[in-house]
């Protein structure tokens, strides 16, 4: 870079540059890194200086006095300067001005940066530093912290597991008195339903029948019975042995159904009167026609108490 590219770029800055030495300066910056720096740093600097001067509106006669001052001196040729060194001495003038005032900038940035590093400074000195020590103790005083919490924790949970352990305990317990209430309620049912059974053992009066047996179980809840025969002579022919329910409620026995026993004069069976009997005062069996009647009519073989 020498002074006439100096020269330039102080020009350029100014946008005072036109054709071949505009081309000149730009061929320059792009081989040359210093030129370039200095043209934008000139650059920057004419941009700050240009918002630090107040814009003054020039007399409006000031253009026709300009040009009667050229012609009184017999044209542009009377100067006897050449554009050369017009442009030359104002662009050295400017490029002058330009470095002043970068210089200028350059300090008030580096006062900033010292006040900056000061305020750093001042704000570190303002805050003590810990000594390993210090900090050795702070670390010690956080670990005591920590075990502290940690201890009171495993015994919340070690006091929490004791709990659950007992309320599993608990819960056994009430499982297996549940099973004990559960046996000892049906325990009661079944004694419960025994108290509603009636057992009646029946003799017979006929000479005939004299070792038979017949025992009947009523049940009081559910009016049915089973009905139990041993020892039975056969009955003749075209008849059959008719079970009988006699209710002090009513003016007739109920029915309870026909009765056929074996070979050997044995039977167990079930019955149920054909209608309600509300309370069962005794239990009778004759001998009646072939599948029954339903009004007794033949001689009754057994019957009591």
């Amino acid at each position: 870079m020498d002074e006439r590219q100096e020269e330039l770029a102080a020009l350029n800055a100014l946008h005072m540059l036109e054709g071949d030495e505009q081309r000149s300066l730009d061929g320059a910056c792009v081989s040359d890194k210093e030129l370039r720096a200095l043209n934008t740093e000139l650059e920057q600097v004419a941009v700050e200086l240009a918002r630090l001067v107040t814009p003054v509106e020039p007399p409006a006669d000031m253009k026709k006095r300009i040009r009667a001052k050229i012609r009184s001196r017999g044209g542009p040729g009377a100067f006897g300067v050449s554009r050369g060194v017009i442009v030359g001495a104002a662009g050295w003038a400017l490029a002058a001005g330009l470095a002043v005032a970068s210089v200028w900038l350059w300090n008030e940035r580096s006062k900033l940066i010292e006040q900056h590093a000061a305020a750093v400074r001042a704000i570190a000195a303002a805050v003590p530093a810990s000594s390993p020590a210090e900090e050795r103790k702070e670390a010690r005083s956080l670990e005591d912290e920590l075990k502290s919490i940690r201890d009171d924790y495993e015994k919340k949970q070690a006091a929490l597991n004791t709990e659950i352990e007992s309320l599993r305990i608990r819960e056994t317990e009430a499982q297996t008195r549940i099973t004990q209430l559960t046996a000892e309620a049906d325990s009661l049912k079944q004694q419960n339903a025994q108290t509603q059974m009636e057992i009646t053992i029946l003799q017979s009066t006929v000479w005939e029948y004299r070792r038979s047996e017949m025992i009947v179980v009523w049940d009081r809840l559910r009016r049915q019975g089973v009905l139990m025969l041993d020892k039975m002579p056969r009955v003749e022919a075209g008849k059959d042995y008719q079970l009988w329910v006699v209710d002090t409620q009513k003016p007739d026995p109920v029915s309870a159904g026909v009765v056929t026993v074996d070979d050997k004069g044995v039977v167990k069976t079930q019955f149920k009167p054909v209608e309600a009997v509300d309370k069962a005062a005794k239990f009778a069996l004759s001998v009646e026609k072939k599948g029954g009647v339903p009004k007794k009519e033949g001689p009754v073989v057994f019957i009591g108490p």
